[in-house]
């Protein structure tokens, strides 16, 4: 059955919310508390700074071959379409689970654990490099245009995989892959290679944000190098349009978890029964987010007293939404890889549905209680505190930087919005 964001859904253990939500919302104060008293100096606006795809790293060719093959397996869908075969309807096709599984889950989640990978199996750089397009740099672009082509393009993505009801469609799938292929070749040949992914491709500052929370990062010679858990975050670059990017990340997960619960259908009504209706919910909960996100910045901006601005501000602390969107990610996708990557095992024997066991696998089924034990739930919950527990740490850690004296007056606000979404996330959950 194909649900929302694109594959299937996942079934969660009840949560008892008014219990979590309080001591979830108890964690955070104290560990505010303890910060401002114990946490007296910045500790984290140092970091080293990221240097790119890997040059030197063996496997480096190996993961960008694979980039290539998983895209062309997934553009390949259209072939039989195309050639008139037909194709086998209750075989999973591998497209889908390629497409929202692997890359769109597993590769940013691994990326904050071993690094950006993304930028060696990113299958568009591979590609470039194959056509010798985008030699040309005009490395001044990011801090004109900075990620706002790259934000349309995740918009564009989600509305797809969270509102299209053709997310599951392995044919319409391979025709967007193919346009979004000649998109951004072209962007590379116009501005340049390294250029052309950070400002039109979603998936190249997606998984740049994501992988600065890895304790593993990259020598200037591309060799990995052990820097230390959140050390990059504080120096990403701030890019025009980051921390409209960060809280869209962190709203389309939301949007996904919240639109199957009952208390969010109860209050949209209809609205979620059409595609126009969807379009607006899912806009709706990005502003939402956004403006809840700026009002503490502009709290936080008055507090702080001196020149400083809420569109500073914002732009100065989008890195301490970070691991909020990636635990919001983790949590509710979390039981989605469990089930649906199980299913990759057997479509990747059969990529096109046509019946094929190439390897034979096609016959093997799920195992469902994978999905659902109660260990998973009790780590879907810690994922969403412990994600606002670092958020908290890194705007305490940026405030005592940028405002000194008047850091711990000026993160109210930000309290009181790490607390709104931790119980946002918990609700979520718990519906």
């Amino acid at each position: 059955m194909i649900l929302a964001h694109g594959i299937g859904g996942r079934s969660d253990l009840p949560v008892p919310f008014s219990v979590l939500v309080t001591a979830a919302a108890a964690v955070l104060v104290v560990t505010f508390l303890l910060l401002s008293v114990a946490w007296t100096r910045p500790r984290l606006q140092d970091g080293p700074r990221y240097n790119g795809p890997s040059t030197s790293v063996p496997g480096r060719r190996l993961l960008g071959a694979l980039g290539v093959l998983g895209l062309f397996l997934v553009i390949g869908q259209v072939i039989p379409v195309l050639l008139g075969v037909e194709t086998s309807p209750t075989s999973p096709t591998v497209a889908p689970v390629l497409v929202w599984v692997v890359f769109w889950l597993v590769i940013p989640f691994g990326a904050a654990i071993f690094g950006n990978w993304y930028a060696d199996v990113n299958p568009w750089r591979t590609l470039g490099e194959i056509f010798g397009v985008g030699r040309m740099e005009r490395i001044g672009l990011p801090v004109k245009l900075g990620v706002w082509p790259a934000l349309a393009a995740l918009l564009g993505f989600v509305w797809l995989e969270l509102v299209s009801p053709s997310s599951g469609d392995p044919v319409v799938l391979g025709v967007a892959a193919l346009v979004y292929t000649v998109a951004v070749l072209l962007a590379m040949v116009l501005v340049g290679r390294e250029t052309g992914l950070t400002v039109f491709d979603a998936f190249t500052p997606y998984n740049r944000l994501i992988s600065a929370i890895s304790p593993v990062g990259r020598k200037a010679s591309g060799g990995l190098v052990w820097r230390g858990w959140l050390r990059s975050l504080a120096v990403v670059p701030e890019w025009p349009g980051l921390w409209v990017f960060v809280v869209t990340m962190i709203a389309t997960v939301s949007y996904d978890g919240a639109s199957g619960a009952a208390w969010f259908q109860m209050i949209t009504g209809d609205l979620g029964d059409t595609l126009s209706g969807k379009t607006f919910l899912l806009a709706a909960s990005v502003n939402l987010i956004a403006l809840a996100y700026y009002l503490a910045c502009v709290a936080a901006a008055r507090l702080a007293g001196g020149t400083w601005t809420a569109r500073r501000v914002a732009q100065r602390f989008a890195h301490t939404l970070v691991p909020i969107a990636l635990a919001y990610a983790v949590s509710h996708y979390l039981t989605l890889i469990l089930f649906e990557g199980q299913q990759l095992i057997s479509a990747i024997s059969d990529p096109f549905g046509l019946g094929w066991d190439l390897f034979g696998t096609a016959g093997l089924g799920v195992n469902y209680f994978l999905t659902s034990s109660t260990p998973i739930w009790f780590l879907q919950v810690g994922f969403i505190v412990m994600g606002h527990l670092v958020g908290i740490v890194l705007a305490h850690d940026r405030s005592l930087h940028d405002f000194g004296r008047g850091a711990v007056r000026s993160q109210y606000a930000m309290l009181v919005l790490m607390i709104a979404l931790t119980s946002l996330g918990l609700l979520i959950l718990s519906g």
